[in-house]
């Protein structure tokens, strides 16, 4: 390995997963988890808790390399889908209780 990796791969994906599935059990915990259709079953503390289980049995992993353009090149393209909307305010026509008109362009 490199000397100048941070962390081994194998401990950064231990990590990973560590973090992870303890911020989806506090999710679950706090209620911001929806489960539909075939994963409804989920919804069920002990059955998630199976899974989370599961889960943590796995090896995962981690694959990471140096950004192309650097740490700004990296932020600049996550911004570009982490900071805008589906459907800008500007062409949003009229909202009711079942159905929302906006304008699109072709």
């Amino acid at each position: 390995m490199p000397p100048h990796f941070f962390l081994p791969v194998r401990v950064l994906s231990r990590v990973f997963r560590g973090k992870f599935l303890t911020a989806l059990g506090q999710a679950f915990d706090h209620e911001r988890l929806a489960f539909h259709g075939e994963l409804r079953q989920l919804a069920n503390k002990k059955t998630f808790a199976a899974l989370l289980r599961s889960l943590y049995r796995e090896d995962w992993v981690v694959y990471a390399k140096a950004p192309f353009g650097g740490p700004e090149h990296v932020l600049e393209y996550l911004a570009r889908y982490t900071h805008r909307v589906a459907i800008a305010n500007h062409r949003l026509l009229s909202v009711d209780d079942d159905r929302v008109t906006f304008r699109r362009k072709d």
